[in-house]
């Protein structure tokens, strides 16, 4: 791919200048390593960059803006970080407890009285730590058809869907990510500091910390800011393609993971942290106990198994709007993010003073991929674990089993029975309280399904098995296809039940929380 060498090459020369760092180990070759995991993936482009005892050491822009666009990636091309932005969260409502303006303890009604869970004892005791830990008790995911994968919930909608979603776990009992509650934060930031999340992130934690080009939500992008187009790509294809606009995020889910930011300011982020909560003009914007209150572990993550081999990473934790794990023996602080089309990693070694960050606009492993390779050499110089080859190989493992899942589905059992009605009798509206409403129409006997929030999600319904029938959406690099199943009583259809055909189906499509009563 010449287009990545040609990038690789210029990242190298720009950065001849930089000062040697302090830490005595072998180095990576970061442009080598980037350039194998983005041709072993056929990724579309990629930002990177490390930062070493307060200095920037290495970045890099590989491929481009968008495929076949011609336009090179950037040091400074801004891309999403999904939910990384959930730290800015976290370190929103962390500088207000350092205010005495809330307590992480404090019950969330007491900022936002109409929040509530499934369970009425659970709403009362709901927490803002709760909101920020994944251990709600709600299944994987859970909700996020609202806003995904181009819905336009308002935080409104976000808080009426949560208490109709019944919890797969008892509350605090166990690990599963979310990102409704992250929305919920949002808005206790607003209504105790006075102004949106978004005006709080840009005045009171981007402007001090000197992260001037990054924008709070996609609505802030200024013009003529570099960008780049997410890329998604059908199962089993090869190259990804530019995502449909409608995909990208709302500012709705700007507190789970909204932000966009190039990678200068990501190690301006970085190295905020790693100097404990302090600008680099010596201003704190967080204390040293609330620092530490945002790095302790809270929800175990993992079956807290411990492998009698291998793993460089073997415990870790959710904390407050960052994981807290371990590797090869040495502590971490990171977090992932994936949005439509991106991907991103960012993680702090604290005992070495070391981050490394990277974005890719692909939705792959790309990123992850190559901040835990170059992470691992350079916290003690040896190369314990070829990340980037095992990332490789799942790749491709997982790009076959994506395919044969899609032409599975699409052939219906040998002994697939008939629908059991004819089909006009499926059609109708169909409500769940915490989605909305669902459209069955029939047109000379072939049925087609509008999910009212998404108009991505609509299309054709397909005989799949009696009065299961499978909707293959129109874009097919969303690999979410899904079965629909009809109850059918007493010869009436009284509603509908939905799961992903994949398990290769990303969790924010939720289509197992559904329960569709017909009106």
């Amino acid at each position: 791919m010449m287009r990545v060498r040609i990038a690789a090459t210029v990242a190298a020369t720009a950065l001849a200048w930089q000062p040697a760092y302090a830490h005595k180990v072998a180095q990576p070759d970061y442009a080598a390593e980037a350039e194998r995991i983005i041709e072993g993936l056929g990724a579309t482009g990629m930002t990177a960059a490390v930062l070493m005892d307060g200095k920037v050491v290495y970045a890099g822009a590989f491929g481009t803006l968008e495929e076949g666009s011609g336009k090179p990636v950037t040091n400074d091309t801004l891309f999403p970080i999904a939910s990384i932005s959930k730290a800015f969260t976290t370190t929103a409502l962390a500088m207000l407890v350092d205010q005495g303006k809330l307590g992480w303890d404090d019950p969330v009604r007491k900022y936002v009285p109409e929040f509530g869970m499934y369970d009425p004892w659970v709403s009362e005791r709901f927490t803002v730590r709760d909101l920020l830990t994944h251990r709600s008790g709600l299944g994987l995911g859970a909700g996020d058809l609202v806003m995904w994968p181009d819905g336009n919930a308002k935080a409104p909608d976000v808080i009426n869907a949560l208490k109709h979603l019944k919890p797969t776990t008892g509350f605090r009992d166990g690990y599963a990510y979310d990102n409704l509650l992250y929305i919920v934060a949002g808005e206790v930031v607003e209504r105790v500091s006075g102004k949106s999340w978004q005006d709080f992130v840009t005045d009171d934690i981007f402007r001090p910390v000197g992260m001037t080009a990054c924008a709070a939500d996609g609505s802030r992008l200024k013009p003529g800011q570099p960008l780049v187009r997410g890329h998604e790509r059908e199962a089993g294809a090869s190259a990804g393609v530019p995502i449909d606009p409608r995909m990208e995020f709302s500012p709705t889910v700007a507190p789970a993971g909204g932000i966009w930011c190039p990678s200068a300011d990501m190690m301006k982020w970085a190295k905020f942290w790693l100097d404990g909560g302090v600008t680099a003009d010596g201003q704190r914007l967080v204390s040293e106990k609330q620092k530490n209150e945002l790095w302790k572990g809270v929800t175990p993550v993992g079956s807290g198994t411990i492998r009698p081999t291998g793993g460089s990473t073997n415990l870790q934790m959710y904390a407050l709007g960052w994981f807290v794990s371990d590797m090869e023996g040495t502590p971490i602080v990171h977090h992932s993010g994936g949005a439509p089309g991106v991907t991103s990693n960012l993680i702090l070694i604290p005992q070495r003073n070391i981050a490394v960050f990277a974005s890719s606009n692909d939705y792959m492993s790309t990123a992850g991929a190559w901040t835990r390779q170059i992470a691992d050499k350079l916290i003690d110089g040896k190369q314990d674990n070829d990340v980037i080859a095992g990332a490789i190989k799942s790749n491709a493992e997982v790009n076959a089993a994506a395919k044969n899942a899609v032409a599975a589905a699409a052939a219906p059992p040998k002994n697939a029975k008939k629908p059991s009605l004819p089909a006009s009798a499926y059609a109708g509206t169909y409500r769940d309280p915490w989605y909305g409403t669902v459209t069955i129409t029939e047109k000379r006997g072939r049925l087609a399904i509008d999910m009212s929030r998404s108009e991505l999600l609509d299309g054709p319904l397909t005989p799949y098995d009696g009065d299961t029938f499978a909707a293959f959406w129109p874009d097919r690099t969303m690999k979410a296809d899904a079965f629909v199943t009809f109850a059918v009583e007493d010869g009436k259809v009284t509603g509908i039940t939905m799961k992903p055909i994949s398990d290769i189906t990303d969790f924010s499509f939720d289509f197992q929380d559904l329960n569709l009563v017909k009106e």
